[in-house]
Order: structure tokens, then C-alpha cells, then sequence
């Protein structure tokens, strides 16, 4: 079933406050003061920080073809983020956004070497 970009990030961000309540989500607007390729929502959730492109796949599109819409400056931004330690990709769908917090999640805990969890008591 096609669905319209902005339609797949509205689900997307329901699906990350229902599965990490105090995950902070922001959805930068871009303009002339931007860099160019910032992904389409930046999260911050249990001290991780993930960078999400999404991309909607349109009827009949080949994974191949979804790839190629991702832009240089998106790819960039991608690889800078995931460059300093935070997680960067591109989703197509609720559950690969997800995937990408699972991913950030394991990520820190092989560095750090724990859940990633700080008990501030």
C-alpha cells in the first residue's frame, strides 16, 4: 500500500514515542540556513543519537531505485553522523526505523560495554 512520505513519518514517530516514551524527536524544516542532507528526523532516546532518512517507496520500487534517491548530501550527512558515533540510515518503513534504534542500542552497548542504561540514583 502506497503511502505519502509525510504520512510514513507521522507513523514512524508514533511508533519510536510508543517504544521509547522519552525519546526526544525532532523533524528539521529545511531552508537556506541548513546543511544540505540533514536526515529527515533526529532523535536522541536512552543517549543515543540516530539520524533517519525516509524514504518512501512508491508502487513497484525496486530497492535498487529507493537507494538512488538518496542524495549526496543525504549519503554525507549519513556517514558523518555515523562517523562521530551516533546511528545514521535511511527507512523506508516503520520497522526499519526501528531497526535503526535497535541498531544504535546494540551499538552502544558493544562500546561501552553494558544495557547502556545510567542509574543516576
Amino acid at each position: 500500500m502506497y503511502v505519502n512520505e509525510g504520512r510514513l513519518q507521522a507513523a514512524i514517530v508514533r511508533a519510536i514515542k510508543k517504544q521509547y516514551p522519552t525519546a526526544w524527536v525532532f523533524h528539521p524544516v529545511g531552508g537556506p540556513y541548513q546543511e544540505t542532507g540533514v536526515p529527515d528526523l533526529v532523535i536522541c532516546a536512552d543517549g543515543w543519537f540516530v539520524g533517519i532518512e525516509i524514504k518512501n517507496p512508491r508502487p513497484g520500487e525496486s530497492q535498487e531505485s529507493i537507494t538512488s534517491r538518496v542524495t549526496p548530501g543525504q549519503r554525507a550527512q549519513i556517514r558523518a553522523i555515523n562517523r562521530a558515533g551516533g546511528t545514521a540510515g535511511v527507512a523506508t518503513s516503520v520497522e526499519e526505523a526501528l531497526d535503526l534504534l535497535a541498531r544504535a542500542e546494540r551499538e552502544r552497548e558493544e562500546r561501552d560495554g553494558h544495557d547502556g542504561h545510567t542509574d543516576l540514583r
